[in-house]
């Protein structure tokens, strides 16, 4: 792959105001982490898969450098710049991120790779105040609850060919005479320079002692924003909305805190590691940091192939393959397990079909039982063409936020859930995004995720409520799904931790 040439940089600055450099190189020595640690400084955002099913699963995404931004505030759509000063303000979010793509007016490339550049952040669970006025909250209105990011290079890792992709986007603002767009093209060749001898001279790290993670995972020292007894209460109160026909089901969730003294970087490396993912993330979003391992995807639109995987039906994982197959059998004979995930995928089949073509809706894969690190899961796949009149981001709200994390119908369990859950759920139950500058689209749940501010950790956890759940064991669940971040936090202080002597609560 050749590199830009100034000349074809000179005539492609005709028409773009902004034009990738393009770099790529053998990166066989390298890991994700260790680039990302050597750049670090820079760094925004790490997305990462390990679901060998998914064309994510061969790349590591690393974003550098914020040119800009797309924030929601008191309800107003901000595109920014990279000093955060206001370029535009919009009514929807829709408006405000094409907008951005005109303003950014960017040079599409064909490289073979799912993502070259675009936007990356966070969807809050609570968006969903805006974009259902039924469910608008007042007090909750200065929240912010959408973060993206653009960023100015975006490093793509191959796996299979142990390649490294550089993207490097020059800006222009269209005036420039040829002595200045000389300048810049210039600059842009010292960047990508700096960039490769920078990860090409990464330093070996200390080695480190990696402690026992077969460990029985302890709460002593976690709080949560729900006592056992008063879940229970709220259980039983659902189950009397579901007997009075309000609902079907309702995903009541609590929220567990911890005090921690490591990094999110720190505590990223560690869950990839204990609880792998389809989706896993880091992202530095403001003041927080958000690190994740979801299994879920939100929805994903390829080229017009819109996609969603609904995850509903729980069990523990065994402790040997043989207990595994037994829970297995036993998950999928379960017919409250079955009820609540068809349910789930009947709710993805209508998200799906009031943006996809006619008669293009299909489920391709049901009720297949995926394994993660402590949970089994029922999985289903919901496919559809994108309706050629629906633009790829009414088709991600369209879904938003999933069944899975709400109920059905949708805006009655959240309105229940509005009136008994003690906290805003913020980022969880949310959405991890990209939106790529061509169109495509992947997002998954913003579940086993924790958001760390000010040395906190926060993990939240939810279980689908139906007529026949038994209380506790929907406290115990929550409980489950929580266990493998909690477990990250406790091996990620043990690993790094401690630091001048301070002493985490885990």
């Amino acid at each position: 792959m050749k590199n830009l040439t100034f000349a074809q940089f000179l005539e492609d600055a005709k028409t773009y105001k902004t034009i990738p450099f393009i770099s790529h190189f053998f990166a066989d020595t390298l890991t994700p982490i260790q680039i990302f640690n050597q750049l670090e400084q820079e760094a925004v955002f790490l997305l990462e898969s390990k679901d060998e099913q998914s064309p994510w699963s061969r790349y590591s995404f690393i974003g550098l450098t914020p040119k800009y931004y797309l924030r929601e505030n008191n309800q107003a759509f901000l595109f920014l710049d990279s000093n955060k000063q206001v370029i535009s303000q919009h009514s929807t979010f829709n408006k405000a991120f094409h907008q951005a793509l005109d303003y950014i007016q960017a040079k599409e490339v064909d490289l073979p790779i799912p993502f070259q550049g675009g936007a990356v952040g966070a969807i809050s669970y609570d968006a969903v105040e805006i974009i259902e006025p039924i469910l608008h909250d007042l007090e909750n209105i200065k929240s912010e609850k959408m973060s993206f990011v653009f960023c100015e290079t975006i490093l793509a890792y191959d796996h299979h060919k142990k390649e490294l992709f550089l993207i490097h986007q020059i800006s222009l603002t269209g005036t420039e005479d040829e002595d200045q767009l000389k300048k810049l093209y210039q600059l842009a060749v010292d960047k990508v320079e700096e960039i490769i001898r920078r990860v090409s001279e990464f330093s070996i790290p200390t080695k480190l002692y990696q402690p026992p993670i077969d460990e029985e995972v302890s709460f002593s020292n976690v709080r949560s924003n729900y006592d056992k007894q008063s879940f229970i209460t709220d259980v039983e109160k659902i189950q009397e909305y579901i007997r009075s026909g309000d609902v079907f089901q309702t995903v009541l969730s609590q929220r567990f805190e911890m005090d921690i003294t490591v990094s999110g970087m720190e505590l990223y490396r560690v869950l990839r590691m204990i609880n792998p993912s389809p989706y896993l993330f880091y992202l530095k979003l403001n003041d927080i940091e958000i690190v994740g391992s979801s299994p879920e995807r939100l929805v994903q639109i390829q080229d017009g192939h819109i996609e969603i995987h609904p995850i509903a039906g729980t069990r523990k994982r065994g402790s040997s393959k043989e207990e595994d197959e037994v829970l297995v059998k036993d998950l999928l004979k379960d017919e409250k397990e079955r009820a609540e995930h068809f349910m789930l995928v009947d709710l993805a089949r209508n998200d799906i079909g009031r943006v996809a073509a006619y008669g293009s809706v299909r489920v391709p894969v049901l009720m297949e039982v995926g394994k993660f690190s402590h949970v089994m899961h029922m999985i289903s796949k919901v496919t559809g063409h994108l309706d050629k009149k629906v633009d790829p981001i009414e088709a991600l709200f369209s879904s938003f936020p999933a069944g899975t994390v709400s109920g059905a119908p949708k805006i009655r369990a959240m309105q229940i859930l509005k009136e008994l859950e003690p906290t805003k759920r913020e980022y969880y139950a949310g959405a991890i995004a990209y939106l790529g500058l061509d169109g495509n689209i992947d997002s998954c749940i913003a579940i086993r995720t924790m958001v760390i501010k000010n040395h906190k950790a926060y993990v939240q956890a939810g279980a689908g409520i139906v007529a026949d759940s038994v209380p506790e064991l929907e406290y115990e669940e929550t409980r489950n799904k929580a266990k493998a971040l909690i477990k990250a936090v406790a091996v990620a202080e043990k690993m790094f931790g401690n630091r001048e002597g301070e002493v985490a609560n885990v």
